[in-house]
Formats: structure tokens, C-alpha cells, sequence
């Protein structure tokens, strides 16, 4: 029974990408249904019945193609024109689709819930800066008001536990524009799809590979239900995918620019922030830490800097005592997971639960580190997918909704070419190797073209593919 999930993803990641794709859109049309029937909430239940039957759809759509494609054997074009047909047709069906009909329900003030919290905490924290004041209220007493209100004044009395650069998100809806343009998952969304599409231009991978990450980063429920209804974790999971792709690129100073912008948005990416100066390098196949880290400093070291300086006990309060639960007013994030349990069940215990949990954490974190540092960017996703499901069950204030994160950074690890730094010199540091192998043996020439090319193609070469597209293969399958 132990092995039987191991057996599982193996399976499944043997099967062609068509059919891992029917799969992945009926789960997600039980999964909406489910919503949609049984949970409480009415945005949930309101995109549950969108986006359920546009997954079912999706899904039984694939399932014929894939049983002709047994019979008939379609060419590989044939087969990845559907794929990304389906794909595109969920993004506008599953998220487009339900979100604008969330924006409208909300700006028209049609009763019910219709949107999740954070959207309005977001939105107030922006009209408090453009009003002039901190983000942080001196003296907060409440989690936010009803996202169903309409009420767009400046409140004083709602937590804001995110790092200043999420402030950017909700400076709209203190503008004159039309209601439904100031909802702040307007501009959640739009910064979430731009960035995800450069990074994925970006990465150089397959278009399949490509077609994967944006499925569970957008169009399967991990990524469009929350954009839909709330949205704030999808930027910084962006800029985490586009900080990955800049390091395999080999481009310290951005990836670590882009990662330090996660990093100020919220604390969800200081794992991966810490944990890719381990496996950064540089063009030249060398280590590039401290470019990378002057980047992430030159973003996060300012916009942390404002929040303190201005208001200490307010940023204190906000961001670190309240997401903690450690504050009279607890978090609405909750979860039947360890740390809550824990706190719920012993409260007069609730500091010493909290610090005892956050040491077991960073025991566990720090052990791994020692014994099995990341070498690429592909391990750092994968470490920090660990250490973040590791986080999300012994937070004392947590929710299942967290663990998008440890699910998207495993698809990202998996996918992106998961080989040492230094087994693939680039061009540059190959012929400075060639160069010196010829002086060593007093060589005045170069090696003959055809030693060279040998030798080129040899140390070029891939690493040998996987079976299927959920495992770490450099190169597609071809049916794909």
C-alpha cells in the first residue's frame, strides 16, 4: 500500500499527454461539481457551476479524440492543436467566463458573496496610500469588510497582512474609474497572465511542457478558482515561475530582480528566494549568488523598509503577529491541519505551539539543506515544494488553499530540465576548456574539426529522456 501512490504517478506519467489531459479535466469537473453542490460559499458555488461544465466538456472532448487516436493514430500536429484548443477554450470558459461574471455580480451589488476577502483587504490598503496614509492601520480590529460591500471609503480598522508590494494591486479602486475596473482582481489577473505568458515564452520548453505549467498555474481549479474569487497568491506564484526561467537562463541579476518583486509582495517566495542562491550561475558556468542576492535586496531591502519605518508596531501587528494567529483577532485562513489543531485545542498555549512549530520547521528545512542542497533551479522548486507543504500543515493559521503553491512548484520541477550546472557548460566555458587542454599539451592549433565537433556534440549532449511529460526529460514525446 506504501508504494501504491509511487505506482500511480508512474502510470500516469506513462500515459500520452492527450490522456494525462482527460484526466486532469474530468478530475476538475468533480472537483467544480462538488463546489458547485455542496460548499457554501456562494463565489465557489458560483464558479463550480461555470467552470464544471466546461471541464466536463473539455474533458469528454479529449477522452473521443484520444480513443480515435488509438484507432486511427492522428499525426503529432493533429494532436497538439487539440490540446491547446481545449486549453484555450478552458481559459476563457473556466476562468474568463465566471470572473467576469464575478466582477459584474459585485459591482452591481447582486446580493450574495462574490468575491473572497482578501480582495477587499487589498482594495482598502490601496485607498489608504493614495489617501495618504500606511497600508498598516495602528490599531486594527477586524479582518476586512464583506467583499459584498460597496463601501470604498478608507477603513482604519481592517488587518493588512501582506508585504507593501501588494499594495500596487488595489491603488485602482481608489481611482475615478468605472466600479468594476476597481476590483482588485482585475489587475491580479492581468499581472498574473502577462507575467506567466513571458515567463513560458520564455523558458525555451516544449510547447506541451509549456501547455502543463500553464494548466495547474491557471486553468485547472489550482489557479483558476482562486483567480476567480481571490487571486492574491497567483502573482507571486507567477513571478516565482518567471525568477525559475530567468535562472535556467542563466541570468542571475534578473531572476533575482524578479524574485526580490515576489519577495515584497509576500513572504510565500522567500523559500525559493533563499534557496536558488544555492544553484544560481552565471553564463560563464560560475556561481552568481551575490549578483542574485544584491537583486532580490535591491527590491525586497526598500519595500520592507517603507512598512517598518513608517509604522513599526503597525507592521509588526499586520504582517507578522495576525498571520501567525498570535493577535485577539484571528485569521480567517483555517484549516483541520496540524498547527491548527494544535492551537485550536491548546489556545493558552498558542505563543509556545507557534514557536515550537516554526523550530520544527526550520529543523527539518535546515537539515535538508545541509545534507542535499539544491544544485539547479529545478531543485530549488522541488526543495522548496517540500518545505512549503511541510509549512502549510504546521502553520498555526493555514489553509488547504496554500498548497497551490507546493503543487505548482512540483510540476515546475519536474518539467523544467532537471540537470547539474555544471555538467552542461556553455559554449563560452567549453572553448576556454578546449583552449587550455591544447596549450597543456603544447598544442598551436585548435583541434581538428572533426575531434571538435566530437568532442561539442558530447558535452551538449541531453540527458537521457524520461518516459512521460510529467517527469524531468529534456525533450517531449513526439506524439505531443
Amino acid at each position: 500500500m506504501r508504494d501504491l501512490p509511487v505506482r500511480l504517478l508512474k502510470r500516469l506519467s506513462a500515459l500520452e499527454g492527450l490522456t494525462q489531459d482527460a484526466l486532469l479535466y474530468l478530475a476538475a469537473a468533480a472537483f467544480a461539481g462538488a463546489l458547485a453542490l455542496g460548499h457554501g460559499l456562494g463565489d465557489y458555488k458560483a464558479w463550480g457551476n461555470i467552470a464544471g461544465f466546461c471541464y466536463l466538456g473539455g474533458g469528454l472532448l479529449l477522452t473521443a479524440v484520444a480513443l480515435r487516436h488509438r484507432r486511427v493514430r492522428l499525426s503529432p500536429r493533429a494532436v497538439s492543436w487539440w490540446r491547446r484548443a481545449v486549453l484555450v477554450a478552458l481559459l476563457a470558459g473556466a476562468v474568463v467566463a465566471p470572473l467576469c461574471a464575478e466582477l459584474t455580480w459585485r459591482a452591481e451589488a447582486v446580493p450574495g458573496v462574490h468575491a473572497q476577502p482578501e480582495v477587499a483587504v487589498i482594495e482598502r490598503a490601496g485607498d489608504r496610500v493614495v489617501n495618504g496614509h500606511s497600508p498598516y492601520p495602528r490599531h486594527p480590529n477586524s479582518v476586512g469588510i464583506a467583499p459584498s460591500s460597496d463601501a470604498h471609503g478608507v477603513d482604519a480598522t481592517a488587518f493588512f497582512p501582506y508585504l507593501p508590494g501588494m499594495v500596487g494591486f488595489g491603488v485602482l479602486n481608489a481611482l475615478h474609474l468605472p466600479r468594476v475596473l476597481r476590483d482588485a482582481r482585475v489587475t491580479l489577473a492581468l499581472f498574473t497572465l502577462v507575467i506567466a505568458a513571458a515567463a513560458l515564452v520564455g523558458s525555451g520548453e516544449s510547447r506541451s511542457r509549456r501547455g502543463r505549467i500553464a494548466q495547474f498555474l491557471i486553468v485547472l481549479p489550482s489557479g483558476a478558482l482562486p483567480m476567480v474569487t481571490g487571486g492574491d497568491d497567483l502573482p507571486v506564484l507567477a513571478l516565482m515561475l518567471a525568477g525559475l526561467v530567468l535562472a535556467k537562463r542563466r541570468m542571475p541579476l534578473c531572476a533575482g530582480l524578479v524574485l526580490g518583486l515576489a519577495s515584497s509582495m509576500k513572504f510565500t517566495s522567500w523559500v525559493l528566494a533563499f534557496l536558488l542562491a544555492f544553484a544560481i550561475r552565471d553564463r560563464d558556468d560560475q556561481r552568481a549568488w551575490l549578483r542574485y542576492g544584491l537583486g532580490v535586496a535591491a527590491m525586497v531591502v526598500p519595500a520592507i523598509a517603507v512598512g517598518v519605518l513608517l509604522q513599526p508596531h503597525a507592521f509588526i501587528e499586520n504582517v507578522l503577529r495576525f498571520p501567525l494567529g498570535l493577535t485577539r483577532i484571528k485569521s480567517p485562513a483555517a484549516s483541520p491541519l496540524l498547527g491548527q489543531f494544535l492551537v485550536s485545542e491548546l489556545p493558552s498555549h498558542k505563543t509556545v505551539i507557534t514557536a515550537i512549530l516554526l523550530v520544527i520547521g526550520a529543523a527539518v528545512a535546515l537539515g535538508m539543506m545541509i545534507r542535499r542542497p539544491p544544485r539547479t533551479p529545478a531543485g530549488a522548486a522541488g526543495a522548496t515544494a517540500f518545505i512549503m507543504a511541510l509549512a502549510t500543515v504546521l502553520a498555526p493559521a493555514t489553509r488547504f488553499g496554500y498548497l497551490i503553491y507546493p503543487a505548482n512548484l512540483i510540476v515546475w520541477a519536474l518539467l523544467l530540465p532537471h540537470r547539474p550546472l555544471g555538467d552542461h557548460a556553455p559554449a563560452r566555458a567549453r572553448r576556454h576548456l578546449v583552449q587550455g587542454a591544447a596549450t597543456l599539451f603544447g598544442a598551436l592549433q585548435p583541434p581538428s574539426p572533426r575531434s571538435a565537433t566530437r568532442s561539442t556534440t558530447a558535452l551538449a549532449a541531453p540527458v537521457t529522456p524520461g518516459v512521460g511529460e510529467l517527469r524531468g526529460s529534456t525533450k517531449a514525446p513526439t506524439s505531443q
